[in-house]
């Protein structure tokens, strides 16, 4: 009996021990887990505050070249063509601070020990090749291609997540990665959310609309417009002239001097064609917070009006031991204690760079994926022509998958059916691409 019971005792001794080592194991790489993602985690974050020094720099830069040009035409109304040579001097700031910032981000990332992004030099550069600058300087084009093959001659640990397409207010499903990854994991409930209308309706390709083109912004680009008006004619909007004096009293300049007697404050009608460019910014990409992501902003508590504005964000994505992080920072600041962005004039006034949450950030990918991008450029145009989902990557096949009756249907049915039952995640969710969702 008792040899009995001490063999019993045995194999209870063994289970337990056997538990605990599978305990262990456990622990060990959830352990291991944790520190990859933390240190994608650094990486990132350090990366994305990086890139973002250089919007600032570059925002700072474009307000005082804004200034001068004010300053230079108050002294002397007939400076049209020292005005036209700062604007295109504002212009090439617009290019080389975006590239500058990726290349600091860039560094960053490699002294954070982040691994080498496969196929992300190529990529830039291709995108590079094609991007067109309207408006701008003659030439443009071909420095901002020059600019990007150095910041993308060797491989880059570093991947800057700005949106690629033209028209971000008239979202296709066809340039939405949730939208792929939903049929390919059979998850009906996003459509419940996002897309049910569209699943019951949907008869063929053509259904999607028509697929916005590639941007030709610059990467991490500072979303500014132009703006031609006479000095006087700028000065009309309420408030500009008080900005714009104490930005200059900010730097130690002289105020701007009121416009001689014999000059009225609103141009006449043969001098409106004397008018000059400035730097503005662009109010489809610029505005607040809350406009741009209506119930959806990952912010509690109440947004100061200084710091409610959403525009020039910039988003990084970076890679260490196959853990994926996106982070995203942005320049904030004020002018005479005002929001930077209030009349609309380019003042600078940027003195700080902070973390954002990524789902109030200017984002466009959830995080580099070679695969992704090149089915944005090649099978997707292809596939809105012809509705030929021909590729052999995974986003084709779920396409194919989309297209099969019998999916969708199965689709509705589960959804009439149970859709009451799916439950919203919150706004960034669990992504597999990582990255501050709510902010830091």
């Amino acid at each position: 009996m008792g040899r009995a019971r001490a063999g019993q005792a045995v194999v209870l001794l063994l289970a337990v021990l056997v538990a605990l080592a599978a305990l262990a194991l456990w622990v060990t790489d959830i352990r291991a887990y944790a520190l990859r993602r933390l240190r994608a985690r650094d990486g990132g974050d350090a990366a994305a505050l990086a890139a973002a020094r250089w919007q600032a720099a570059g925002l700072n830069l474009v307000g005082e070249l804004n200034l001068i040009q004010a300053y230079m035409l108050a002294d002397d109304r007939q400076n049209l063509e020292a005005a036209a040579a700062l604007h295109e001097l504002r212009q090439r700031v617009q290019l080389t601070a975006p590239v500058l910032g990726l290349l600091a981000a860039d560094a960053v990332a490699e002294a954070n020990g982040m691994d080498e992004l496969e196929g992300a030099d190529a990529f830039l550069r291709e995108l590079a090749d094609e991007a067109v600058f309207r408006d701008f300087y003659p030439g443009a084009d071909e420095d901002f291609r020059a600019m990007v093959r150095i910041a993308a001659a060797k491989p880059l640990r570093a991947f800057p997540a700005s949106p690629i397409y033209e028209d971000s207010e008239h979202p296709n499903l066809l340039v939405n990665q949730d939208f792929y990854e939903a049929i390919l994991a059979d998850d009906w409930c996003w459509f419940w959310f996002n897309a049910y209308p569209f699943l019951q309706r949907y008869t063929n390709h053509r259904d999607f609309g028509a697929v916005p083109d590639l941007s030709t912004e610059p990467f991490l680009g500072l979303r500014l417009g132009a703006l031609e008006a006479t000095l006087d004619g700028l000065l009309t909007a309420e408030g500009r002239e008080a900005a714009m004096n104490a930005q200059l009293a900010d730097l130690g300049h002289p105020i701007l001097p009121p416009p001689p007697p014999d000059e009225p404050w609103s141009p006449p009608v043969e001098e409106r064609a004397a008018t000059v460019r400035w730097s503005v910014y662009d109010p489809g990409r610029w505005g607040a917070w809350e406009a741009m992501r209506p119930g959806n902003l990952p912010i509690e508590g109440e947004l100061r009006e200084e710091y409610d504005y959403f525009g020039a964000s910039a988003a990084i994505s970076v890679s260490r031991d196959d853990s994926t992080w996106l982070a995203a920072a942005k320049a904030f600041g004020s002018v005479a204690g005002e929001n930077p962005t209030a009349h609309g004039l380019v003042l600078g006034g940027f003195d700080d760079v902070r973390l954002i949450p990524v789902d109030a950030a200017d984002v466009g990918i959830r995080g580099f994926d070679v695969a992704w991008l090149r089915h944005l450029r090649f099978h997707v145009p292809d596939y809105a022509r012809s509705g030929f989902a021909d590729g052999a990557c995974r986003y084709c096949s779920a396409l194919r998958t989309w297209d099969n009756p019998g999916w969708r249907a199965r689709a509705i049915r589960w959804l009439e059916r149970n859709g009451h039952t799916c439950r919203r995640p919150r706004p960034g969710g669990s992504s597999s691409s990582g990255g501050a969702s709510y902010g830091h």
